[in-house]
């Protein structure tokens, strides 16, 4: 049964507990959250994310209504469904004030039992489908603006310099002609990754994707993906190093990992500036059930990420496209994808950073 969190707001501390007992009595498992008044509600609210908020309309220093308002013109807390409860304010006209508001129930006091918990079961059925339905829209619109943006700039590029070479390659010398199959080469690279990580995104959205979890050398994955990214790194003169030890074995999908270790090292090697250095980890650790984990690390030299940019890293919803120290291009494709592959493993991702001194991007997955 999936958990949810519920946040009660009202100032009668009598009110408050009878919504509380009402719930607890239910068949939902959920958390109780509780807070006093729309002031503290707000704050509660943009910390704890509930799945649900219930709030009386009277109430000192912050009524209902401006709880609401409050909680709207947040970014964070802005769809999170509001249930308003009331004893005084029962007229039609103050159901749409309500409503208006961005309530999206109203159930009246003395509240009924059957009635409280039918209207939460309701609400919180309709928040995982708007939910579902918000991830979808984003997906799409991710994959189109990849599609729109971002795959017919290098084609453009490619395009435009090979027809420079098809009608005028006898009026260029050999530097000029291998500068521009350089650049060509270059952006031909850059878009065959980010088709790779396109199909790859594709069939993990339509749960296609092949999973096979085998014994697999982790020292010996990461050589091989540093080998793959070596010129990447020496045309920026980046030292890779592998700081992992050769005799560590994880339970995990090689072509997952592959993806994520080249997706991670790339990146390190887009935002860190010449004669950087980028270093592999891997650290043993235990979780709360004694399971063992391996805790592997990207960390580099760059140019760090400022700490409000950290949480939307992985949020397909946001459009993260930034250039590295060189003016390389991106998607923030490859961070959603890692996330994915290390979630399915059932592992996590994590990031440190400080600006101008560097990123460490941190994943763990099951040692064998």
């Amino acid at each position: 049964m999936k958990s949810y969190s519920i946040l009660i707001v009202d100032d009668n501390p009598d009110n408050l507990e009878t919504i509380v007992d009402f719930l607890q009595d239910s068949e939902l498992d959920i958390t109780i959250l509780k807070a006093p008044n729309g002031k503290i509600a707000c704050k509660l609210a943009e910390k704890k994310l509930p799945d649900l908020i219930i709030t009386d309309w009277e109430m000192p220093e912050m009524n209902g209504i401006e709880t609401i308002e409050c909680l709207k013109s947040r970014k964070s807390t802005k769809d999170i469904p509001v249930i308003m409860s009331t004893g005084v304010m029962t007229e039609t006209k103050h159901l749409k004030t309500a409503l208006d508001a961005g309530a999206v129930d109203y159930i009246r006091k003395p509240i009924e039992k059957i009635e409280l918990i039918a209207r939460v079961n309701s609400m919180l059925k309709l928040a995982e489908s708007y939910k579902k339905n918000k991830l979808l829209n984003a997906t799409k619109d991710k994959f189109f603006s990849i599609i729109a943006h971002d795959l017919r700039s290098p084609f453009n590029s490619i395009l435009g310099f090979s027809d420079i070479l098809l009608n005028n390659f006898e009026n260029y010398k050999v530097p000029e002609q291998k500068k521009f199959l350089g650049i060509m080469n270059k952006e031909i690279r850059r878009t065959y990754k980010l088709l790779k990580n396109l199909l790859l995104w594709s069939q993990s959205q339509r749960g296609t994707i092949d999973f096979h979890p085998e014994k697999v050398n982790l020292f010996l994955l990461c050589r091989e993906t540093i080998e793959l990214l070596r010129s990447t790194a020496a045309n920026k003169a980046i030292f890779l190093i592998n700081q992992i030890p050769e005799d560590i074995y994880v339970m995990a999908d090689k072509n997952m990992l592959l993806t994520i270790l080249r997706n991670l090292i790339s990146n390190a090697i887009k935002f860190t500036p010449k004669e950087g250095k980028i270093t592999i980890k891997a650290d043993l650790n235990s979780n709360e059930n004694k399971q063992n984990w391996i805790q592997v690390s990207v960390k580099d030299s760059g140019i760090g990420i400022v700490k409000e940019k950290i949480s939307q890293l992985f949020d397909i919803s946001e459009n993260i496209s930034t250039k590295g120290t060189d003016g390389e291009a991106g998607t923030g494709l490859g961070l959603i994808l890692c996330k994915e592959f290390i979630e399915k493993h059932g592992g996590k991702i994590c990031v440190k950073s400080e600006v101008g001194k560097g990123s460490s991007f941190m994943f763990t997955l099951p040692l064998i």
